[in-house]
């Protein structure tokens, strides 16, 4: 998995992550606080269930303030689920476990 860190735009993110099997939570990190940490625990949680098989990763503030912006989220935090560089799901504000695990589950469905 390639850092993330000089990321600038959402073409630049999925070209990266387009070889990438596993799924993969990205955080959108424009404006970090509570809500931030709250995510982090709810995917280190799930990070313990499905252990290698799942990714998770914080862009930089600005990488995220402009993907946002193409994406036109103005929710924080904001969570993407992308798997073979193309967004599996997209999670604005925050968001119960249950959820992430279902699409997770989805996502699993539909590679079968």
């Amino acid at each position: 998995m390639q850092s993330l860190e000089n990321v600038n735009n959402l073409a630049e993110l999925l070209s990266l992550l387009q070889e990438e099997s596993k799924p993969m939570f990205i955080n959108l990190c424009a404006r970090c606080g509570n809500n931030h940490y709250l995510t982090d625990q709810v995917v280190s949680k799930l990070q313990e269930k499905y252990g290698a098989e799942l990714g998770y990763q914080k862009l930089p503030a600005k990488a995220s303030a402009i993907i946002k912006e193409e994406l036109q989220i103005s929710k924080n935090p904001v969570l993407l689920l992308i798997k073979n560089g193309v967004i599996q799901s997209l999670f604005g504000g925050m968001v119960a476990q249950y959820k992430l695990e279902q699409a997770l589950n989805e996502l699993k469905t539909i590679q079968s």
